[in-house]
């Protein structure tokens, strides 16, 4: 035997200052989607059936459905989101929703960026006030509050919030 000695090291690390790094694949579905629609449900029921529309209601209100969108992991839907032409320039963002944490992020990620390709420059949103989750999540993510819109307009229970977006 040689007089080489193995000798194990200690190394210290900071478990919290590792991020994991969780793909989702996402897919673009039409709004009568069975997944989507557990989505929708499920989200409803988070916020205690206060959601203030039907999915399939916002095709029948004239809603310019431009994307509706899914987030896939391990072969389940763990995300969803909308996005509605809201004018020329500008697309709202509707219906969020994740089960895991980073999804919101992945969801939102993609529908910016089928905004922004499509050519639109801002992106505006609203969540009801006591849902601070979503609206810390937003404000997060580069929105701003703005001034309330459409049926936003006189609500009390409210923001409205909107992000310029990048070319």
């Amino acid at each position: 035997m040689s007089g080489l000695r193995y000798e194990p090291q200690s190394h210290s690390c900071d478990y919290t200052q590792i991020k994991r790094t969780v793909m989702y694949s996402m897919t673009e579905v039409p709004l009568s989607d069975p997944a989507l629609l557990a989505l929708f449900k499920a989200l409803s029921d988070a916020l205690g059936h206060t959601a203030q529309e039907d999915p399939q209601q916002l095709l029948m209100n004239g809603a310019d459905v431009l994307v509706a969108v899914l987030a896939w992991h391990d072969g389940k839907a763990v995300g969803c989101g909308l996005l509605l032409k809201f004018n020329d320039s500008t697309a709202e963002i509707k219906r969020m929703y994740s089960r895991q944490p980073g999804v919101g992020t992945a969801v939102l990620a993609y529908l910016e960026n089928y905004a922004r390709q499509h050519g639109f420059q801002k992106l505006v949103g609203a969540a009801r006030i006591i849902n601070s989750k979503a609206v810390n999540f937003y404000l997060h993510k580069g929105f701003k509050k703005c001034a309330s819109y459409g049926k936003y307009k006189y609500s009390s229970q409210s923001i409205c919030m909107e992000k310029l977006l990048s070319s």
